[in-house]
């Protein structure tokens, strides 16, 4: 045999074809998996913004409920909320608690209503106990993360 017969077989070029279908999966792969990181950076920003709303929503819940520990006599005169998961912080005598953080997109608030008496003893002259409910509502970096806590607080008796 000699090199001009060698010269004279016919190519079909499948690898030109073979390596740009690798190229597509590989293309493919790449952007299912960016997408996927974006989703993940995504939830992650979510969470950390209802992290610090929960976290002002605790601040002024534990400010209302000291403010509830010194002034329970002034506070027997107001109603507790009837929709706390409606309450938008400052309707129905909400309290704004200056939070000082430029992570929040607005000051949490605190209401307390009055609930019911609560009488723990069945000897005369047992003191009772006015329960009060200590609602609070904080905000994130965005108006749309809000997260409402409450409890049930009794101070010393009078």
């Amino acid at each position: 045999m000699n090199i001009n017969d060698y010269s004279q077989c016919s190519q079909s070029g499948s690898a030109l074809i073979v390596s740009l279908i690798m190229l597509l999966l590989i293309s493919l792969i790449g952007v299912g998996s960016m997408q996927g990181t974006i989703l993940q950076e995504r939830m992650a920003s979510n969470l950390h913004d209802r992290n610090i709303a929960f976290q002002a929503s605790e601040r002024a819940l534990r400010v209302g409920e000291n403010w509830l520990a010194g002034s329970a006599g002034t506070a027997i005169t107001s109603d507790r909320l009837d929709t706390p998961e409606s309450w938008d912080g400052t309707a129905d005598g909400g309290v704004t608690v200056a939070a000082n953080d430029d992570q929040l997109s607005a000051d949490p608030s605190y209401h307390t209503g009055w609930v019911s008496d609560f009488c723990p003893g069945l000897q005369a002259g047992a003191p009772c106990f006015e329960r009060f409910a200590v609602t609070s509502r904080g905000q994130g970096g965005t108006d749309t993360s809000v997260v409402i806590l409450q409890s049930m607080f009794m101070p010393q008796p009078l």
